[in-house]
C-alpha cells in the first residue's frame, strides 16, 4: 500500500526545490543582490576629452575596496563609444573591462541616451541606482543660436533639459551632475521626480571636476543621504584648498522631495506680494562666474532679499532649509566673490532675452512657482 502522505511531503519539497532554482537566474555581471551602481554618462567628444581620461584613471584608482559596480559609458574623441565596468588599476592607462561597443553616434541625442542608460542597467541589476551626468552644460537652456544647452556636447550637439527628463529612467536613488550650473531651481525642478537626491552646482565646475580618487567610496554608502553629503563635502575641500582660480567651487545636496513645497512656498508668497512693481536683477548675487558666459544665473535666496526687503521671507529660508541637505561654497570663485549664497540659482527675466521666454513658461517650475509675478514685472 502507498503512504499518501509521504507523497504530498515528497511533491511538495520538489516544488520548494524548483522555486529556488527558478530564483537563481544569471542577470549578467551583477545580479539582485548588488548592493548599488553607479552609472556615468560621460559625453566627452568636446574640450573635456582630456579631462574624461584623468577621471576614468581616478576612478579606477578609486575602486579597490568598494563593494558595488561602477560603468562607464564614454564618447570621447577619436574613439568608438563603449561601456566600461570600471575595475582596479594604479597605471594611466585605461584598463577597465569593455563590455560594449557601440558604432559612432551622437551622445546628445535623446534616443541614443535612452538605449545607453537602457544598456547599462541591463548589465548590472542592483537594488540601487545612481547617475553621474558629466559633460559640458548650461543649466536649463535651451539648444539654441547661441550655442546655449542643457546638458552635453557632442561635437556641437547638445541636449534641452525636456529631453534629458523624457530619457532619463525612473529608479534612480541619486542624480549627480559633474556638469556645469546643474544647481539651478527650473533644472531641479523638471527633474525632481527622477530621483530621491540630486547632487549639482549652481555654479561653473572647474574642468577636471569630481576628484573621484577620493569621494567614489561615499556613493556606495550603506547610508545613501550621509554618502552624498559627504562626498560634496570632500569636492568643496577639495576645491578650498587648491590655489588661485582653481580655488572655486559651489555644490549642493538636495532632497527632491521637498522641492514641490518650496514651489508652493514661493507660489503662494509671489501671489500676496501685490504692491511689488520693480523687479530688481542688478544687485543680486551672480552665480555665473566665466567672463565669457552666454547665461546668467542668480542666487534664489537673495532675488527675494534684494526684491523684497520688507517683507517676510521666512517661508521661502524655511523650505530652503528643508530642501538642501548640504551647501557650500567657497568664497570666490574665478576670482569674483560669493557673499550670498541659497545653493540654488535662478534665472532672473531681462527684456533683452524675450527669444528664450518662450520656452522658459514651458518648463515645469514656471507654473508650479508662480513665476508669471515675476515676468509681470518686465
Amino acid at each position: 500500500m502507498i503512504n499518501t502522505n509521504y507523497l504530498h511531503m515528497k511533491y511538495f519539497l520538489l516544488a520548494i526545490v524548483f522555486i529556488v532554482l527558478g530564483c537563481q537566474k544569471d542577470d549578467g555581471i551583477g545580479d539582485k543582490n548588488e548592493h548599488r551602481a553607479v552609472l556615468v554618462y560621460m559625453a566627452a567628444n568636446n574640450s573635456l576629452n582630456g579631462d574624461a581620461y584623468t577621471n576614468i584613471n581616478q576612478m579606477e584608482k578609486a575602486m579597490k575596496g568598494i563593494s558595488g559596480k561602477l560603468l562607464v559609458y564614454a564618447r570621447l574623441q577619436n574613439t568608438a563609444p563603449r561601456i566600461y565596468e570600471i575595475q582596479y588599476d594604479t597605471s594611466n592607462e585605461i584598463k577597465s573591462k569593455v563590455l560594449k561597443t557601440y558604432s559612432s553616434h551622437n551622445s546628445s541625442d535623446p534616443e541614443v541616451m535612452k538605449m545607453v542608460l537602457s544598456d547599462m542597467q541591463s548589465l548590472v541589476a542592483a537594488r540601487s541606482y545612481g547617475l553621474i551626468l558629466w559633460s559640458h552644460a548650461t543649466a536649463w537652456h535651451p539648444d539654441s543660436r547661441i550655442r546655449l544647452r542643457s546638458f552635453g556636447d557632442d561635437a556641437g550637439q547638445t541636449m534641452g533639459i525636456h529631453y534629458l527628463k523624457e530619457v532619463l529612467p525612473n529608479n534612480l536613488d541619486f542624480l549627480l551632475f559633474d556638469a556645469c550650473s546643474m544647481a539651478s531651481i527650473e533644472v531641479l525642478y523638471e527633474l525632481k521626480d527622477k530621483s530621491r537626491y540630486t547632487v549639482a552646482s549652481p555654479a561653473e565646475v572647474i574642468s577636471v571636476g569630481m576628484p573621484y580618487d577620493k569621494m567614489l567610496h561615499c556613493l556606495y554608502a550603506t547610508d545613501l543621504e550621509k554618502g552624498l553629503i559627504e562626498a560634496a563635502r570632500i569636492y568643496y575641500e577639495h576645491y578650498a584648498t587648491q590655489d588661485g582660480l582653481y580655488q572655486s567651487a559651489t555644490i549642493s545636496v538636495l532632497d527632491n522631495r521637498e522641492l514641490h513645497g518650496l514651489a508652493q512656498t514661493i507660489a503662494s508668497f509671489l501671489k500676496e506680494q501685490s504692491n511689488w512693481r520693480f523687479l530688481e536683477r542688478e544687485g543680486v548675487q551672480r552665480l555665473d562666474f566665466a567672463m565669457d558666459s552666454p547665461t546668467a544665473g542668480f542666487d534664489l535666496l537673495d532675488f527675494y532679499n534684494k526684491n523684497f526687503p520688507t517683507a517676510d521671507i521666512s517661508t521661502i529660508e524655511n523650505a530652503l532649509k528643508r530642501t538642501l541637505l548640504y551647501k557650500a561654497h567657497t568664497p570666490f570663485f574665478n576670482g569674483m566673490p560669493i557673499v550670498s549664497f541659497s545653493g540654488l540659482s535662478m534665472y532672473i527675466p531681462h527684456r533683452d532675452n524675450d527669444w528664450v521666454h518662450g520656452y522658459y513658461r514651458g518648463l515645469d517650475w514656471y507654473l508650479a512657482s508662480n513665476a508669471r509675478y515675476i515676468f509681470d514685472r518686465l
